[in-house]
């Protein structure tokens, strides 16, 4: 047995119940927290997709290159049409400035145009 320098000031037993009394009574019984989400990421898209807009035109030339796929585009998942859109954009462009830098005397049109104060 515990003297009475030994005893707790408070036990669990007299701790417990009124804490959970007064949780229940601050939280509220039915919380719908559904549009919460919602709009928060809601914002949170908003605010990435302001951040990042080469996002959405990314989604642009995903769903561009679907519909010129057509069925052909369901052979393949979304990373690997990704990917294929990225290597054939670079691919275009490294062509186009090779052909530039023929026509122009080394240069791309880009750099030329900054040369002469243009871009």
């Amino acid at each position: 047995m515990q003297t009475p320098e030994q005893q707790p000031l408070i036990t669990e037993a007299q701790f417990i119940p009124p804490l959970i009394e007064i949780l229940e009574e601050v939280t509220p019984k039915s919380i719908n927290i559904q549009p919460q989400i919602q709009e928060t990421s809601k914002s949170l898209k908003e605010s990435l997709d302001n951040l990042f807009p080469e996002q959405k035109y990314e989604e642009k030339n995903l769903q561009r290159t679907k519909e010129i796929l057509g069925e052909l585009a369901n052979d393949f998942s979304s990373e690997q049409l990704k990917d294929a859109i990225t290597e054939v954009q670079y691919l275009a462009e490294s062509w186009l400035d090779d052909f530039e830098r023929e026509v122009f005397g080394g240069l791309t049109l880009k750099e030329l145009l900054h040369e002469k104060g243009g871009l």
